[in-house]
């Protein structure tokens, strides 16, 4: 009974431990003799909230850390648009691992594109990772507004204004005219 019961606790001590080194939604890629985990530092990604790109380079054969990748240059594209990110180590305590901060401001997926070189190794690879969510699901007590429904109002309400600055100028504008035509035709009447 002791030995069931000393067996179960150690599974159970592994699996606690082991656990913060599973990656929930990271995607493996082998280029030359290594092998790149990519995914996000912090998940579920959300819209709005700061995150970064993870990515962790590790030699295939020997699972060794590789370091001082300063050559090795990322970007992150969605919908069209793309951005080129700093990529730093993410930890002295965490060799062979990298992010490159950012916040993500739209839902949907993100494409992490990978070029320049790790160590005499090209590399020139892009992979789409987990899928960035609406934030709303995870707010309390109440959700806060959409950014990109809020940022549309703005534009609207934008709009709006400059239409309504343009009219008032026009109508001060005839405005003006008008006095002066009137001022005009009273000197022209005093003088006939």
């Amino acid at each position: 009974m002791r030995l069931r019961i000393l067996w179960s606790a150690t599974i159970a001590a592994i699996l606690v431990l082991a656990l913060p080194l599973v990656a929930l939604a990271h995607e493996e890629v082998v280029i030359g003799p290594y092998t790149l985990e990519i995914g996000w530092v912090d998940e579920p990604p959300l819209v709005g909230v700061k995150n970064a790109v993870f990515i962790s380079i590790v030699k295939t054969d020997s699972s060794e850390p590789v370091e001082d990748v300063n050559t090795l240059e990322v970007t992150v594209s969605t919908g069209g648009k793309d951005r080129k990110l700093e990529l730093h180590p993410a930890g002295e305590d965490q060799p062979g691992q990298y992010a490159a901060d950012f916040i993500p401001t739209r839902r949907g997926t993100y494409m992490v594109k990978l070029s320049g070189k790790i160590e005499d190794t090209e590399v020139n690879t892009s992979i789409d990772i987990e899928e960035v969510a609406d934030a709303a699901g995870l707010q309390f007590p109440e959700p806060l507004p959409d950014a990109q429904a809020l940022n549309q109002a703005i534009s609207r309400a934008e709009a709006a204004a400059n239409s309504a600055n343009t009219t008032a100028l026009i109508a001060i504008a005839l405005g003006v005219l008008g006095v002066l035509l009137g001022g005009f035709a009273a000197l022209r009447g005093r003088r006939s």
